[in-house]
């Protein structure tokens, strides 16, 4: 197959050869045929016999390679088809030595064969003869002891015969007979029944007396056992669990304490650094109010009716109209929040309720303050105070604003939730005003990104609505601020102590506004305060005067720092109430830990009592479960083997009626079978020694079947031998036939990869000859054809300039779009006036966002744009100031009042 391969290469060499050679002589006479006709020397005949040149050089070269080539492939191909010839010399070789010892094995294994087989045979024989001689002589013995008696039976037989007087029986006599031995049987059974009856009774009795004496050792053992004292260790737990609980009360009580007492220092701590930033780089925002404010706050206090909380224009018609003008005035003077570039940079993050966070609420509350109770101590009402109780009320509202879901720019107040707050600190009621937010999270309620900056202006907007901009809500939120209610009331409508919160509900909707919440003012009663004093003294129950209340705590009742203006003496008092609180939070720590230790203490005991307690009672009734599995499992015991000795008995009973029964039916038979007269005598005896020859029979027939199986045994013995040997011999022939086999492939395999081998050296050997040919083709024709293009570039013209614009080409009318180059190729050219760069928006509208500063100061500047209140829904301004709402406790509701 190879040797043809490569004459079929060789010839294809030679083919393509004499089709260059073809395609040279052609080109050669084609030259000549024009050297003839050449008339001159023109530009374009010196290319053409450049051009035939060129290609005389690259046919010469051609050949020569090709002949190369080919001289080399036939080499290759000799060198191949000589050692494919030595190789199959030397495999018919192999394959002969292979074959020669396959028949070496194979002889040599039958010869080894047939010498054992002889020896087995010879085994054989020898032991069927003697098996023979054995078996004789075994049947020569039996046959005279069948003999000898057959005589014997006969000479007894004859003896019988000569003495039948002796053996003949009437039938009268076997009746007689068969009744006795009957009697005697019955009596015997009747005995058996009785023993047998005796014994069971016997065996029943001990299992009764067995068991009684077992359950009463079971009782004994469990009366040993002490058992625990169930009274004695049930008050000791209690009296441990009552440790516990007392101890928890004092932990929980002290760690109260200490954390209202940190929540001071924290909150005097930041009053202080409000304090002293103050004199620094705070911008401070005050209310400027208009001559005439607060005298007319005055005079509401000085005339307002008993119980009275609003400045109606029908009950104060001077009153409200001074108010309501004075009101344009101070939104006016104060509508501009002055920004404060220290708060800004502290950040205020909500809670994932929408909430603020405590310290927050502290901020807020104290910024609120700080406006508010100049204006209450100018009209002459006592100053807001902050307490912990007032800070935790206000955020206890907003939490239960949130878990209702509360919608106030809709429903106003959540009573529900400030009764809930009140009945929570024991209070008669907190006090509500409520902003609704336009200011703190913006026009868009965004609250992301906020900085106390924007909380404060939150509060500010906030305080000037509920005070300036009241009037349609009949200065409700304003009397609640200013804290005027109290004078000439018996309500307790606290005012005493505030707390200012925020929330807002996520994705909650009211007046075209999403996310809607507010700003909530809460106050409640101060049991100190002049008011409250009063009415307890009058005999009114007063849930803010119980010291019990859990708001009267003195945690709770701890006041923080109000910041104030930048006053050396106010510093030097905040730092001493840093001091103080920071001596109390020191002293409370300890008290903590001390009972906290104590309450480790009792828990510890009340561990290990209730533990004591749980093993002395596990091991209590793991004893008594012992001592039940033991004495059970003895019942189980002793009711076991009574009912395996009654089995055994009533076995044994039955057995032995069942032997009587068959002796005396076996009597019975035996005196039948007595022979009545001579001729029955005859037959018995007759019978018998038919039985002897019978036997004598079966006997030479035993004898004769074992014979043969042992004849039987050696000959298959013999055949198990050799067929083993067979095997072993075949098996070892095999392995040595595999052997040689592995070995004549190996050598085989080593020859053909050596012919491999060696046709793959001369095929890459002759795969570079035509490459490295094909390379010096290459080369040559690339000479060839730069000097080619060279003469080119000599002898022909070059092309004028003004035959390029001839060239242009028109596309789709315009001479100025498209134009061709020499190569016949397009290119496009854009005209210079149409090089524009042109910027695309989504969206070409702009929308215009006015601040929310803007809104309200046009809603003050329109006569009609007041600020919305509850139940004011329609107005304009509602929908300008973002749904901004403002609502005020009424402060009319008490959790237990006696008037």
């Amino acid at each position: 197959m190879n040797r043809k391969n490569t004459i079929l290469k060789s010839t294809l060499l030679a083919t393509s050869v004499v089709t260059i050679s073809a395609v040279t002589n052609v080109t050669v006479h084609a030259d000549d045929m024009a050297s003839k006709t050449q008339s001159q020397n023109t530009p374009e005949k010196q290319i053409a016999k450049k051009q035939d040149n060129n290609n005389q050089q690259l046919s010469a070269l051609k050949q020569q390679q090709s002949n190369s080539e080919n001289e080399v492939a036939k080499q290759n191909a000799d060198k191949l088809t000589e050692l494919q010839e030595n190789n199959a010399e030397k495999i018919k070789i192999l394959d002969q030595q292979l074959q020669n010892q396959k028949q070496v094995t194979q002889q040599t294994a039958n010869d080894q064969l047939a010498a054992k087989t002889n020896t087995v045979r010879q085994s054989e024989q020898s032991q069927a003869v003697a098996e023979n001689n054995a078996y004789q002589s075994q049947v020569d013995a039996q046959t005279k002891a069948n003999d000898q008696a057959v005589a014997n039976q006969q000479q007894a037989n004859a003896q019988e015969l000569a003495n039948a007087a002796k053996h003949i029986v009437t039938p009268e006599q076997k009746q007689s007979q068969i009744d006795s031995a009957t009697k005697n049987t019955q009596q015997a059974l009747d005995q058996a029944k009785s023993d047998h009856d005796a014994i069971v009774n016997k065996l029943n009795d001990q299992l009764t007396n067995d068991l009684k004496q077992n359950a009463q050792q079971e009782q004994a053992a469990k009366n040993d056992l002490k058992q625990p004292n169930q009274a004695d260790s049930q008050k000791q737990l209690d009296d441990a669990q009552n440790a516990v609980n007392n101890a928890q009360s004092k932990a929980n009580d002290a760690q109260n304490a200490l954390t209202n007492a940190k929540n001071t220092l924290s909150a005097s701590q930041n009053a202080l650094t409000q304090a002293q930033d103050a004199q620094k780089d705070h911008v401070v925002n005050t209310i400027n109010l208009p001559a005439g404010y607060i005298d007319a706050w005055k005079e509401y206090v000085n005339t307002k009716e008993k119980n009275d909380y609003l400045v109606t224009e029908s009950t104060y018609p001077d009153l409200f109209k001074k108010l309501k003008k004075l009101d344009d005035e101070a939104f006016q003077n104060n509508i501009e929040y002055h920004s404060d570039p220290v708060a800004a940079k502290t950040p205020v993050v909500l809670n994932d309720n929408g909430t603020l966070s405590r310290d927050d609420i502290i901020k807020a509350t104290q910024y609120a303050v700080s406006l508010i109770n100049p204006i209450r101590k100018a009209i002459g009402v006592t100053p807001y105070k902050i307490t912990n109780a007032s800070i935790d009320v206000a955020q206890d509202v907003a939490n239960e604003y949130r878990k209702d879901n509360w919608n106030t720019w809709d429903h106003a107040h959540d009573n529900d939730a400030l009764d809930r707050v009140a009945n929570k600190w024991n209070i008669d009621l907190v006090s509500e005003s409520w902003a609704g937010d336009g200011w703190f999270g913006g026009f868009g309620h965004a609250y992301t990104n906020l900085t106390l900056n924007d909380l404060y202006r939150g509060v500010y907007k906030s305080i000037l609505n509920l005070l300036f901009n009241d009037s349609t809500q009949a200065y409700g939120h304003a009397t609640d601020i200013l804290g005027v209610r109290a004078a000439n009331s018996d309500l307790t409508v606290a005012g005493d102590n505030l707390g200012v919160s925020f929330e807002y509900g996520k994705g909650m909707k009211a007046w075209g506004q999403t996310n809607v919440g507010g700003f909530h003012f809460n106050s409640i009663s101060d049991a100190s305060s002049k008011n409250i004093q009063r009415l307890v003294k009058e005999g009114y129950i007063v849930d803010a005067a119980d010291p019990n209340s859990k708001v009267n705590q003195p945690s709770y009742r701890n006041e923080i720092a109000i910041p104030g203006q930048d006053s050396q003496k106010q510093i030097a008092d905040l730092q001493a109430k840093v001091n103080q609180a920071q001596n109390q939070v020191d002293q409370l720590t300890k008290t903590a830990n001390a009972a906290n230790q104590t309450l480790t203490a009792a828990k510890a005991k009340l561990a290990d009592l209730q533990k004591n307690t749980a093993d002395v009672k596990n091991s209590y009734q793991q004893q008594l479960a012992a001592i039940s599995t033991k004495y059970s499992d003895r019942a189980t015991k002793l009711k076991a083997d009574h009912d395996a000795k009654i089995k055994a008995e009533n076995d044994a009973y039955q057995a032995k009626v069942s032997q009587l029964n068959n002796d005396l039916q076996t009597k019975i038979n035996t005196i039948k079978a007595q022979p009545e007269n001579t001729d029955q005598l005859k037959a018995q005896l007759d019978q018998k020694l038919a039985q002897v020859k019978q036997d004598g029979q079966h006997k030479l027939d035993q004898l004769k079947q074992a014979h043969e199986a042992r004849l039987q045994k050696i000959q298959q013995d013999a055949e198990d031998t050799l067929a083993a040997y067979k095997a072993n011999l075949d098996k070892n022939a095999q392995i040595k036939i595999a052997k040689a086999q592995a070995d004549h492939d190996a050598s085989v395999k080593a020859l053909n990869d050596n012919y491999t081998q060696l046709k793959s050296q001369l095929d890459a050997q002759q795969a570079k000859l035509v490459n490295d040919d094909q390379a010096q083709y290459n080369a040559l024709a690339t000479k060839l054809g730069s000097e080619l293009t060279a003469l080119k570039n000599q002898v022909l013209p070059k092309p004028a300039d003004h035959q390029t614009a001839q060239n242009k080409q028109v596309v789709a009318g315009n001479t100025n779009t498209v134009a061709l180059d020499t190569t016949g190729k397009t290119t496009v050219v854009l005209p210079s006036e149409e090089k524009k760069s042109v910027v695309m928006t989504a969206n070409d509208k702009r929308a215009e966002v006015k601040t929310m500063t803007n809104l309200i100061q046009t809603t003050k500047n329109n006569k009609n744009g007041t600020l919305p209140q509850t139940g004011n829904s329609n107005s304009a301004a509602i929908i300008a100031l973002g749904a901004l709402t403002s609502m005020f406790g009424l402060g009319l509701v008490t959790k237990k009042k006696e008037w």
